[in-house]
């Protein structure tokens, strides 16, 4: 019994330290919003301000960001369900332990964003993945765009 008690605590205790599936996580306030997801090593942050556009910034969690020189540029691949796949390039600079550039994005780029199923973000200059994921929340980050930033 006592063991049976002690096998259902620890199974218990295990759920809950168990970190979740990852997902896109919104953050807004006045003239402002951002989706992020983290997994493993990276982070990625896509954000607007009102009325100065939006721009993407990869952040290695360790701080050394020593994956990133050489990377000038950075290609996100959004996948619809249906597998049409959008793709968004960004030019980088390396900032610390990240790289940031402006993001290009229309209306129609932020609804497949909003829709996807799947994302990729990789390096084409050092043939890196630094994150892949589905898009659970993305649609919450897509209203808060148009709500916080007029995008």
């Amino acid at each position: 019994m006592r063991l049976t008690s002690f096998l259902c605590g620890l199974a218990a205790a295990t759920l809950l330290v168990t970190p979740a599936a990852a997902e896109w996580q919104t953050v807004q306030s006045d003239g402002k919003a951002r989706a992020v997801y983290q997994d493993g090593r990276y982070e990625v942050w896509i954000h607007c301000r009102r009325g100065a556009g939006m721009e993407l910034w990869l952040r290695d969690l360790t701080l050394s960001g020593n994956e990133f020189p050489g990377v000038a540029s950075l290609m996100m691949w959004v996948t619809l369900p249906d597998g049409r796949t959008d793709r968004w390039p960004v030019r980088v600079v390396q900032e610390g332990p990240g790289v940031s550039g402006p993001l290009v994005v229309s209306g129609q780029n932020l609804e497949l964003f909003r829709n996807a199923s799947r994302f990729e973000l990789d390096s084409p200059q050092t043939r890196r993945t630094f994150l892949a994921g589905d898009m659970r929340g993305t649609g919450a980050a897509r209203l808060a765009f148009l709500e916080r930033c007029g995008i």
